[in-house]
């Protein structure tokens, strides 16, 4: 990677971050369905592929800036000192939801409004998960840990 594409993709990652960040603030004043908003920033920056000669490609923003990065587990399931790949960051199973935190960003955008409405019913969450709490606590994770990684870059 160019350091001009580095810039680039850091910008984008500031941008999500600040998105992230806002559509939070909205959610804590009573506008909940900024979830979609923050889900679709997730998506953005760890589950984002495309297909070329039917093979999957990945465009994550944050993979293709940090290929080693580590998050700390989710709490319910992870001690907090551990940390783990992205890869295994987003194998994670949400409690209660039997579906992974891959599976679950995807299916926010794919089916909820985050990019995408389907009008079936979701296959994946179970009647009343609370999605929306999900989603910005897997915000608060992202903007914490990534929101360090640019500022470390950026002294």
């Amino acid at each position: 990677m160019t350091g001009q594409e580095r810039h680039l993709l850091k910008g984008y990652v500031h941008d999500a971050i600040q998105i992230l960040e806002q559509s939070q603030a909205l959610y804590a004043k009573g506008q909940t369905y900024f979830y979609r908003v923050a889900a679709a920033q997730l998506r953005l920056l760890f589950c984002d592929t495309v297909r070329r000669h039917g093979r999957m490609i990945p465009l994550a923003l944050a993979v293709r800036l940090w290929p080693g990065l580590e998050l700390p587990g989710l709490p319910r399931n992870q001690a907090e000192s551990d940390r783990l790949g992205v890869e295994e960051w987003l194998a994670q199973p949400l409690p209660e939801s039997g579906v992974t935190v891959k599976q679950f960003i995807r299916c926010i955008c794919d089916q909820d409004g985050g990019a995408h409405v389907d009008i079936r019913k979701h296959g994946h969450l179970p009647e009343g998960f609370p999605s929306a709490e999900w989603i910005f606590t897997l915000s608060g994770i992202v903007v914490a840990e990534l929101g360090s990684r640019l500022a470390e870059e950026d002294r």
